[in-house]
């Protein structure tokens, strides 16, 4: 920014505050007397201050003593405090009482006229911070507003007579929705108030000579708010009201009911509009219809996926206001120039949007307290958010002592020296010329940021080579693609690759969804499908990696928001393709579950998955983002964060920063903290209803515990595992519940099992948690749901068949009560050490295993099903879970096949050669399964590949279970 005084030199600027200074003839109180120095250093950088201390002394000298008293006051006793000043100033006890209006309207102004003030000496004597001052100026303005409202409610009702709802019948107050500043809680020194005005339903006004419709009731009540805030009276207004926010603009009603609202916000509202709701706060109304009024908006600010369409729409109000200011000359204009105020909101406002549907913290109102909430959800770098901060708190100090001098709404430099010198001591500069180079500072940095967050040039950095636009255009023939690929890179590919490739494209460009695109749409795909191709070319299967990545785009065609969010970040492209290009089972994941595209944009988040701690950390900060109410959203959230981890783990497993082998253990570790947030969330509802069992005594302990079998009791969970689950409890079950509710503990266990079983297994928009087995409960699907611990015992000693037995080797308590585990340990070890006959065991086993792969193995020539074929990795699990029956029972058992193994060599059951063999083999099996699902789910391994490590599993089988 550049002035026509740029060059007014710091001697100009004294001489000028000299003549400034006045001399005030005015009898002080000792009070008075105590602030006047206060008052006095800032009378040549305020005007306005000259003016309110000529006019209004006493009541000045009570708001700056006001103001000072209460400079540490908390916000809810500063609020009472302001509202009996102001009621004690309009001499009147309750907000009720009758005043005449011009006495009213002349002590509103007054009032304001002297906390402003009060407000704009400490600021300018450095006394109170800009976020103060600016929350102060809100909070005068909340209390006017609320007051002049009280007052121009009951003037009418005497009138007109009490506004009774249709339906309701219940008395009708208005809804203020404070907008813009005012709604964030920093409005500006000299700054108008953006209001929109709801009223809760239809009627008629009765008990008054002169009954009239709810409708003209309410607008007539708007047009006497506003008079009574905006009218220039001898005293000066209150605050200059702008109701254009409000819906269909000026020529829209000013007070609209909460249902023509609804229909308004779902049918017409525009994209404008989104960001002015961010900062709305309603300011009066009765709870019920805030909750109403709250509930039409937020869904229409927020979406509940990531919204980068939202960049546009900034770009093209951007453009819209650049134009304006060219229009008017506002070259030097601190708010909506280059790199100025609006465009720090601009970026923090659209950050909100994108990513506010999904995280409710980013619906916070106030930018300071916003902004750090920006930097832990990862949508700004630390440095980049104390950047910004930095620069807004200088151009808003700037734009308030602007204000301040004269009270005028303005953020133009200013043009006069006096004016200057005034800017000059405010803003504690030496000369004009460094505070505009200070300014200019600021003003480039934040305009580089905007451009990197929300520019055009974003989007721009994606390959526009024209080549690669007539290939995304199905203008590329494949002989032309061989040779521009041979020109520029030195790469040579396959005649028949260049042909499918070419073929892949033009299928995809003539599909009907893509043809049916929206016009944004259209341009969207447009903008990152070349570079897209571009990169897919020089992959090491470009026919394959394309296949894979037309899926996931074709699933997300239909929602313009994924699109740009690939067009408004290019690094995730390349992202896309390392990923997609290499596993179906992300290609899968993507095409389902488009949400996980967020996930890309965090690549130093997205290959580091996290240990159990952690993930407990961020499960429960998703959770305490969702109302506990609302239970669609937490089956949501906790089906997200599996699918995020999930992904995190392959991506890891991909990129080689983890091996296979370490795969189970972070799946594992995924799901117990799943279940563990599960069972919290379903007992909380339960006991809500019903109350907690009465034994417990209101502690934190629960009597439930989730076992789990197979994969997840031996801590080797793979992709698409499902669970084994069985529940107990170990409450008495003579006894009830203490709620509202009772029910007895047998009835509340089954309930809690019921609700966990639905909060797993439900499938929902973001998929299902897990798929649950029960069937190793007791008595199989016929048994009870959930047994008690000593009914399990009792089961495990007397009934259960040896396959249960085997089963009971992988199991361990993975979630629920803690103190569990040692009684449930104790079973396990008594039903492992019991003396069995060995023969009858081997048959057992043998018989078992036969059945299971008769049932389960999948044939297919050329290839084997690697975990059911005779000597694959069942194999190796029945021998593990024979030694241990068999042998090993009284030791301390791990669920661990590998361990169980070990356990076994070391009690030379089997010799170390052969349980080498077992184990390499088995960690070879398992580790191809889970590439296998991670790569081409549902396929078999080639049968040649695993000869040899079949043969030797089948050779041991025989020789433990077969020889004697």
């Amino acid at each position: 920014m550049q002035s026509s005084n740029a060059d007014t030199s710091s001697s100009n600027a004294a001489s000028s505050r000299t003549d400034e200074k006045q001399t005030i003839n005015l009898e002080l109180t000792p009070k008075g007397k105590d602030l006047f120095p206060l008052i006095e250093s800032v009378l040549p950088l305020s005007r306005f201050v000259n003016t309110t201390l000529n006019s209004l002394p006493d009541l000045l000298n009570q708001a700056l003593d006001w103001q000072i008293h209460h400079l540490t006051a908390d916000q809810l006793s500063l609020e009472k405090s302001l509202q009996q000043g102001l009621l004690d100033y309009l001499q009147i006890d309750h907000p009720a009482d009758k005043l005449d209006e011009a006495v009213f309207m002349s002590r509103l102004r007054c009032f304001r006229r002297a906390h402003s003030a009060a407000i704009a000496i400490l600021e300018l004597n450095d006394k109170m911070t800009l976020d103060v001052s600016s929350r102060r100026i809100s909070q005068l303005a909340d209390c006017l507003i609320r007051q002049a409202y009280d007052w121009s409610f009951n003037t009418l009702i005497e009138r007109f007579g009490k506004p009774i709802g249709r339906e309701s019948g219940e008395l009708q107050s208005m809804l203020i929705l404070a907008m813009g500043k005012l709604g964030g809680g920093e409005l500006n020194f000299s700054s108008d108030i953006d209001l929109i005005f709801f009223y809760p339903e239809d009627g008629t006004t009765c008990d008054a000579p002169r009954n009239m419709d709810n409708s003209r009731f309410f607008r007539r009540l708007s047009m006497l708010l506003i008079k009574v805030l905006d009218e220039v009276t001898q005293d000066g207004f209150v605050f200059r009201v702008d109701m254009r926010l409000r819906p269909y603009g000026d020529s829209g009603a000013l007070a609209m009911s909460l249902a023509q609202a609804e229909e308004y916000y779902q049918e017409q509202g525009r994209e404008w509009e989104r960001f002015a709701m961010i900062r709305a706060r309603l300011l009066t109304g009765k709870h019920e219809h805030q909750k109403q009024l709250t509930d039409i908006i937020r869904p229409f600010s927020f979406r509940r996926y990531i919204d980068y369409g939202v960049i546009e729409s900034i770009r093209n109000m951007k453009e819209m206001i650049q134009r304006e200011v060219r229009r008017k000359g506002l070259k030097d204009n601190i708010k909506l120039g280059a790199g100025g105020i609006r465009e720090i909101e601009f970026i923090v406002q659209s950050l909100q949007l994108i990513q506010g549907g999904r995280d409710k913290r980013l619906q916070e109102k106030n930018l300071f307290l916003v902004m750090p909430l920006l930097v832990e959800s990862k949508l700004l770098t630390a440095t980049v958010a104390d950047e910004l901060v930095e620069s807004y708190l200088f151009l808003r100090k700037m734009e308030h002592c602007i204000q301040e001098y004269d009270e005028k709404q303005t953020q133009q430099l200013p043009q006069s020296t006096q004016e200057q010198a005034a800017l000059l001591q405010a803003m504690h500069f030496a000369n004009w010329q460094v505070l505009l180079d200070t300014l200019q500072h600021h003003t480039q940095r934040v305009n580089q940021h905007f451009n990197e967050l929300l520019g055009s040039q974003r989007a721009d950095a994606l390959s526009q080579d024209e080549f690669y636009v007539s290939l995304a255009e199905g203008h590329i023939e494949p002989t032309a693609l061989q040779q521009k690929l041979k020109e520029d890179k030195q790469l040579e590919i396959a005649e028949l690759t260049a042909t499918e490739f070419v073929a892949l494209v033009n299928r995809f460009l003539s599909d009907s969804a893509v043809s049916s695109l929206s016009a944004r749409g259209a341009r969207r795909l447009k903008t990152f499908f070349p570079a897209l191709l571009a990169i897919c070319l020089v992959t090491d299967d470009p026919v394959k990696t394309l296949d894979c990545l037309l899926k996931v785009l074709q699933s997300i065609l239909k929602r313009t928001a994924y699109l740009e969010l690939l067009s408004e970040n290019p690094p995730i492209l390349q992202h896309l393709v390392d990923l997609a290009g290499r596993s179906q089972w992300i290609v899968q994941r993507l095409s389902e579950y488009p949400i996980l595209f967020d996930e890309l944009l965090y690549p130093s988040s997205l290959y580091e998955p996290l240990e159990k701690a952690d993930l407990r950390a961020e499960l429960q900060q998703s959770l305490l983002r969702v109302d506990n109410e609302d239970e669609e959203l937490l089956l949501d959230t906790l089906r997200t964060f599996k699918q995020v981890n999930e992904l995190r783990v392959a991506a890891a497993l991909l990129a080689e920063r983890m091996s296979i082998s370490q795969v189970s253990r972070y799946l594992t570790q995924i799901a117990e903290v799943v279940l563990q947030a599960s069972v919290d969330l379903c007992w909380r509802m339960l006991v809500k209803k019903h109350g907690a069992p009465q034994s417990l005594d209101g502690g934190q302990d629960k009597g439930f515990a989730v076992i789990g079998y197979g994969k997840l009791g031996g801590l080797e969970l793979g992709f698409g595992s499902d669970l084994d689950l069985v529940f107990l409890f170990n409450q008495p079950i003579d006894e009830a519940t203490t709620g509202p509710k009772p029910v007895g503990n047998s009835r509340f266990y089954t309930r809690l099992a019921q609700k966990l079983i639905h909060f797993l297994s439900t499938r929902t928009n973001s998929g299902v948690l897990y798929e649950v087995d029960m069937r190793l409960r007791p008595s199989g699907s016929s048994g009870l749901l959930v047994s008690h611990i000593d009914a399990y015992q009792e089961y495990q000693q007397e009934s259960a068949w040896t396959w249960e037995h085997q089963a009971l080797v992988r199991a361990r308590l993975v979630a629920g009560d803690k103190s569990m585990i040692e009684p449930f340990n104790q079973i396990r070890t008594n039903v492992l050490s019991k003396k069995r006959d060995i023969q009858r065991l081997q048959q057992d086993v043998i018989a078992m295993r036969d059945k299971m792969r008769q049932q389960l193995e999948r044939h297919q020539q050329g290839k084997v099903d690697l975990k059911q074929t005779a000597g694959g990795m069942v194999d190796i699990e029945f021998l593990a879970q024979y030694f241990v029956l068999a042998y090993l029972g009284k030791e301390q058992v791990p669920q661990n096949m590998v361990d169980c193994l070990k356990l076994a060599q070391a009690h030379r059951l089997i010799d170390a050669a052969d349980a080498l063999t077992l184990i390499r083999n088995y960690r070879l099996f398992r580790n191809k399964l889970n590439e296998i699902n991670l790569v081409t789910p549902k396929q078999l391994a080639d049968y040649k590949e695993f000869v040899d490590p079949l043969s030797q599993v089948n050779n041991i089988w025989h020789q433990v279970l077969c020889s004697k």
